[in-house]
């Protein structure tokens, strides 16, 4: 039952991700930063940190947020770690968009399962990245069952 309510909570999340980010910007009732905080990472804050101009006007690319993240943010805005989401509306500028994006963040952890492509940021890279793999649904999970 618990993995079912965590699945959900990343269906919401990249469900959210499609949307044009208008309305209540409350951070307890958005469900990408609950899938976050699911994945045992605080959210500290959204869209601090800059990334190219390269990876953000591709083509093909819907939506891209940045959260910058900590297993506890202290009241800290910025972190040395974040974890940037990029969805993207079709297959063919999904493949050419991943390359662009492990290039342009080339120490950055990556996973990429059409259409959504995850990228983390900083000394925790990996780690964080793992606890996120951990609450994909199964079609976005990094290992096939």
């Amino acid at each position: 039952m618990a993995r079912l309510g965590a699945l959900t909570l990343v269906v919401i999340a990249l469900a959210a991700l499609t949307g044009c980010g208008g309305g209540s910007s409350s951070s307890s009732t958005d469900p990408a930063t609950s899938s976050l905080n699911a994945a045992g990472l605080q959210v500290c804050s959204e869209g601090s940190r800059d990334l190219p101009p390269t990876i953000t006007s591709m083509p093909g690319l819907a939506t891209t947020r940045v959260f910058d993240v900590a297993k506890d943010c202290n009241g800290a805005k910025q972190t040395p770690n974040a974890i940037a989401l990029f969805q993207f509306t079709s297959k063919e500028t999904f493949t050419a968009g991943a390359k662009k994006i492990e290039v342009a963040l080339p120490k950055a952890a990556v996973h990429a399962t059409y259409p959504i492509v995850i990228a983390a940021i900083g000394p925790d890279r990996v780690a964080n990245l793992a606890a996120v793999e951990q609450h994909l649904p199964p079609g976005l999970s990094p290992t096939t069952g």
